[in-house]
């Protein structure tokens, strides 16, 4: 996982969204390989190991992991879903989840954004991309991401609104047809198998506190 991807992560849990602490135990360069995270909100602890953030045990049934198709995309596949996601040039991640993460390697010759990967199965990344495995919900802030793509196997209505408060405004969601658009993202276009639509309204994120002036005196 990419050293950056550090500040975008938050705990899952059913709180109010909070930073983790993290300890970094070995990296390289840029790559964090082991890594202990902490939310100091509830307690909750996480791991990276072999480069993975790993946040499924917060959630009593975490979703399939490993069945992933390996069918793979071809580069007028890669095509159409970079249109879909609309991000050419980015400092934010792409995030490409289940079956999406198979057009990893060929999307990167389209888009130069960072990616992130979540719950790609057994799947290599290329140079630079993080990954992540998480269970009903995206462990990420608000406006954290440029764009992402649900497969079917993730497209719950938690996991989609977890997805649409990661999204800059403007940003996009590419899910299956039969997926309910989140609240607060506006349908851009629709076929047999997919929609596109984009975030028109900001979520609340982490709370700022301020101390208080004290009370004047007299």
């Amino acid at each position: 996982m990419q050293r950056d991807l550090l500040d975008a992560l938050r705990c899952p849990g059913t709180h109010e969204e909070s930073w983790l602490v993290a300890m970094v135990l070995e990296a390289s360069g840029p790559t964090l390989l082991v890594a202990e995270l902490a939310c100091p909100v509830c307690g909750a602890e996480f791991r990276i190991d072999d480069g993975v953030a790993r946040f499924t045990h917060i959630a009593p049934a975490p979703l399939v992991t490993t069945a992933i198709s390996s069918e793979p995309f071809t580069s007028d596949m890669v095509l159409r879903l970079a249109a879909q996601l609309g991000v050419a040039e980015s400092q934010l991640p792409v995030a490409l989840v289940g079956r999406y993460a198979a057009a990893s390697n060929v999307l990167a010759s389209f888009a130069s954004a960072p990616q992130l990967l979540i719950n790609s199965g057994p799947l290599i990344p290329g140079p630079g991309v993080s990954r992540i495995v998480v269970a009903d919900r995206l462990p990420l802030g608000v406006e954290t991401l440029a764009a992402i793509a649900v497969d079917a196997a993730h497209a719950t209505s938690a996991f989609l609104e977890s997805a649409a408060r990661a999204l800059r405004l403007g940003g996009r969601l590419v899910a299956p047809a039969d997926a309910p658009v989140p609240a607060g993202m506006r349908e851009l276009a629709r076929d047999a198998t997919e929609w596109v639509a984009e975030t028109t309204t900001r979520a609340s994120g982490l709370v700022e506190l301020r101390r208080r002036a004290p009370d004047s005196v007299g």
